[in-house]
């Protein structure tokens, strides 16, 4: 029993022998995420789960089905341990006493119980072994209990009686043999599996370096890599100590080593290797080129959906540092990104994975691609004429779900300048492509994506007559039925809106009826029609404001175009606008009523301003300031004062635009007198044209609004004046 080859390998899960024991925690996947389609703006992080327990280290020669055999075993063989190296050490030890304690020990352990007090005998017992150097027996006795920590029930009380932290210490010791090294460490591994109580004492300062240490060893690799993970799974605080002692760049270091040859062990490499770079602290011991070992890492044979899955894990991790990024780039990985992509949806056709694996997998591999093409590294070494592109274009031409989301992320991410919109519009033609995916929108992730490519292409002016037809039009609002998503309903207004911006031409085909019968009912309907039908259905708040937004590009563009088309042109687009969408003002009451967004509200008050300039437009304004809530709002904005209280008019979201970036108070007080500006410039004109048609009483107020400066009292006498009108009503 005392030579090493009477220790077996270690004994995983996928690969139980009769008798050994696996526990039955799981290990949750620190991170996913997600960044495109219904796979993260369309649905939650979904952490996938793997099934894989703690491992025990185990050794096959002991059945430990029969637990008092296994104690019997245990005792009575510890006792005979003890008493050959007393007699040949000379040991300072009472063999008789010790015999006596373990004989009670094996009598108790019969009875089903544990004997705390034998444990901590045998602990001083092998102590004297340990600072003579006795390897011979240490290793003995070492393996005697690793084989019995495989029983759940004696873990907590190898803990409590010194017998864990007496061999964490000859872990840490330099120059002991493999023969006591390896089970001492099989017997950490086993007793700190789901015992969080030894967990604590295993992740001490002093013991967490030197189990680090141990696994650039690919002599003791296959026990060392078992060990950590089952200190580890599950355990956040055991693996931030992991983290911070250099687990990541040791266990990379393992992997390229070519001695290192374990299959059978990678699944819970892949494990440690997805905790232990999952924060900067982790990371920043790893060389440059360690991003290219774990990228290497996804050509391996037969590799299964969750290993590929915490591969790319690491991967995005890396990904998140510019040194990992430009190394990425340099060395071009993204191909072999790209490869597995396929290898994936390849299976997902053809074979019947995991559904949840397989969607933890496109957000994770989909959110790495969105980014790394985002980067100005990216741009510059992938142009438009380069072969990484024209794969990119095959996947937008393909019929696998997962590569065109791909492509039109990296392709859309890539259009950030006007000629490279120019090109992938003019000579490439892609809206023609991406125009036939959002016909089909069969998948919502496809459409989102696709969505968003679409906008970035329809950015520069040239590009927006050619991207915005009819038939885009009619395509876009098909999006706005009920049974639609709602984010992908945002994303198609907010191509609708870049479509409008400074194109008439695409206004007028928002202004096309959806009939050209005369007699049929949808010929006084149009697509302008359909998408504020939507507003008025929809519950989602962004979606609300983008209709507003469009709206408002929709009043700006005809304006500004008024001055190169003939006047009888541009009343006529006015006159279509009104008669036919008599609720065209709502969207924009919307947006001077709320207070999150001060650019959205200033937007909203100019478009109302300019539609008040005319009779026609006058009429649909001075229609929604009918309603209390929102005239109170324009008594606000132009007195300054709250009307519904005597303090000044406050917000404590002012300073926070529509894109999320602070403002100064003095930002935030041009723009509320701007807005102030504007109000004045509606209701001048709601005067001029509406005037003869408003109530002594609402026409009152109105004059007295663009009297000057009003005090906090007058404000709210306006108010209450608005407000007796309603109760007359």
């Amino acid at each position: 029993m005392n030579s090493n080859d009477d220790i077996s390998e270690v004994l995983l899960p996928q690969n139980q022998q009769d008798g050994t024991l696996i526990s039955t925690a799981s290990s949750p996947v620190q991170r996913s995420r997600a960044t495109s389609a219904d796979e993260a703006p369309l649905s939650g992080h979904q952490d996938l789960k793997v099934d894989e327990a703690p491992l025990t280290l185990a050794f096959d020669q002991l059945n430990l089905h029969e637990k008092p055999q296994m104690a019997e075993r245990m005792f009575l063989s510890l006792g005979v341990i003890i008493q050959h190296a007393t007699e040949e050490l000379e040991l300072d030890i009472d063999v008789q006493e010790v015999q006596d304690t373990l004989r009670r020990a094996d009598q108790i352990s019969r009875n089903g119980n544990q004997d705390v007090e034998a444990l901590a005998t045998v602990q001083a017992a092998l102590a004297q072994l340990l600072l003579l150097q006795d390897s011979a027996h240490l290793g003995e006795a070492a393996t005697l209990l690793a084989n019995a920590s495989r029983d759940e029930s004696w873990r907590s009380h190898f803990g409590q009686s010194g017998l864990l932290a007496l061999f964490l210490r000859i872990q840490a010791t330099t120059g002991v043999e493999d023969r006591v090294l390896i089970p001492s460490l099989k017997f950490i591994g086993n007793t700190c599996a789901d015992t969080d109580i030894n967990r604590e004492l295993a992740i001490s300062a002093v013991y967490i370096p030197s189990l680090v240490r141990h696994v650039e060893n690919p002599c003791i690799s296959r026990t060392i890599v078992p060990v950590i993970y089952n200190i580890s799974n599950d355990n956040e605080q055991a693996q931030h100590a992991f983290r911070t002692s250099g687990l990541c760049p040791a266990l990379i270091r393992l992997v390229e080593n070519p001695r290192f040859q374990a299959p059978d062990l990678l699944t819970y490499v892949y494990s440690l290797l997805d905790f232990s770079s999952s924060d900067e602290v982790g990371l920043d011991p790893c060389s440059d080129n360690s991003v290219q070992t774990v990228v290497e890492l996804l050509q391996g044979d037969d590799l299964e959906p969750d290993d590929t899955l915490l591969i790319v894990h690491t991967i995005g991790a890396f990904l998140k540092h510019d040194r990992f990024q430009q190394h990425f780039i340099e060395h071009d990985l993204v191909y072999t990104l790209m490869e597995v992509i396929n290898r994936s949806s390849l299976a997902y056709e053809t074979e019947d994975p995991d559904e949840d694996v397989w969607l933890s997998f496109r957000k994770a591999v989909t959110e790495i691609l969105s980014d790394i093409s985002a980067t100005v590294a990216f741009a510059r070494r992938y142009t438009i004429n380069s072969t990484l592109v024209d794969s990119l274009i095959q996947w937008l031409l393909s019929h696998q779900q997962q590569e065109q989301i791909c492509s039109c992320l990296m392709l859309g991410n890539l259009a950030q300048s006007d000629p490279v919109c120019r090109e992938m519009v003019g000579r490439r033609g892609l809206h023609d492509s991406l125009l036939e995916i959002l016909e089909d929108h069969t998948h919502p992730q496809v459409s989102y994506a696709a969505l968003g490519f679409l906008r970035n292409l329809a950015l520069p002016a040239e590009n927006k007559p050619t991207v915005g037809t009819q038939r885009t039009v009619e395509i876009i609002a098909r999006f706005w039925s009920e049974d639609v998503n709602p984010q992908i309903q945002h994303a198609s207004v907010a191509l609708l809106r870049q479509l409008l911006n400074h194109c008439i031409g695409n206004v007028r085909w928002l202004l096309e009826s959806l009939s050209p019968d005369p007699d049929s009912p949808a010929h006084e309907k149009t697509y302008l029609s359909l998408l504020l039908l939507l507003f008025g259905r929809t519950d989602d708040t962004a979606t609300k404001f983008e209709t507003g937004r469009t709206v408002a590009t929709i009043c700006r563009c005809i304006s500004s175009s008024s001055q190169g088309l003939p006047p009888q042109s541009t009343n006529a687009i006015w006159h279509r606008l009104y008669g036919l969408h008599p609720d065209i003002a709502t969207p924009l009451a919307m947006m001077i009523s709320q207070s999150r967004f001060p650019v959205l509200r200033s937007e909203g008050w100019f478009a109302l301003a300019l539609m008040a300039r005319s009779g026609e437009g006058s009429a649909a304004v001075s229609e929604v300031f009918q309603q209390l809530e929102t005239f109170g709002v324009l008594v606000s904005t132009i007195t300054g004062q709250s009307p519904t209280s005597e303090r000044p008019a406050t917000d404590n979201t002012m300073s926070s635009d529509s894109n999320g970036s602070d403002r100064s108070p003095e930002q935030v007080q041009v723009m509320k007198d701007k807005d102030r500006e504007n109000a004045l410039v509606l209701v001048n004109e709601l005067l001029r044209h509406t005037g003869d048609s408003l109530s002594y009483i609402r026409r009152s107020v109105l004059e007295d609004l663009m009297r000057g400066p009003q005090s906090p009292e007058r404000a709210q006498e306006l108010m209450t004046r608005a407000k007796s009108e309603e109760r007359l009503d």
